[in-house]
């Protein structure tokens, strides 16, 4: 994801109150593993149209950690702000509780993950809309 990307996707969906509907974690064995690769699928609704909420695909490649903690008691997979996306040694980190920032950046990779309960960490991704299934 480029900074072109990521300002494209928080100016077309605004996240407050979205739902993280589905985490996919997908890892290859074998020979040549590719790494692990994180599907994130939000549903996130569209800014301007009212309450029309669409599927938002956050794909992550060559993840490297992660953290999904659904034990502090509030709503799990409920996001309270935009995601946060930063890039620390070369690496980017998608924070889903931004909000505990307080509009602030965090100064290192370490801290995005201190208190976090749902963020990732991958050499790139790309976001996508998921397009409705007709049957």
């Amino acid at each position: 994801m480029t900074a072109e990307g990521i300002a494209a996707l928080l100016a077309r969906y605004e996240f407050h109150d979205a739902g993280i509907r589905r985490v996919i974690v997908d890892q290859d064995f074998g020979r040549e593993p590719r790494g692990r690769v994180v599907r994130l699928v939000i549903d996130a609704r569209v800014v301007g149209e009212a309450l029309r909420w669409e599927p938002v695909c956050l794909d992550l490649v060559d993840v490297k950690r992660f953290r999904i903690d659904e034990s502090s008691g509030a709503p799990a997979g409920v996001l309270y702000d935009p995601p946060q996306f930063t890039r620390f040694d070369g690496l980017m980190q998608v924070d889903l509780c931004a909000e505990r920032f307080g509009g602030l950046p965090p100064r290192s990779r370490q801290e995005v993950f201190e208190d976090s309960e749902w963020v990732f960490e991958a050499a790139g991704g790309t976001w996508s809309v998921l397009e409705p299934w007709h049957a």
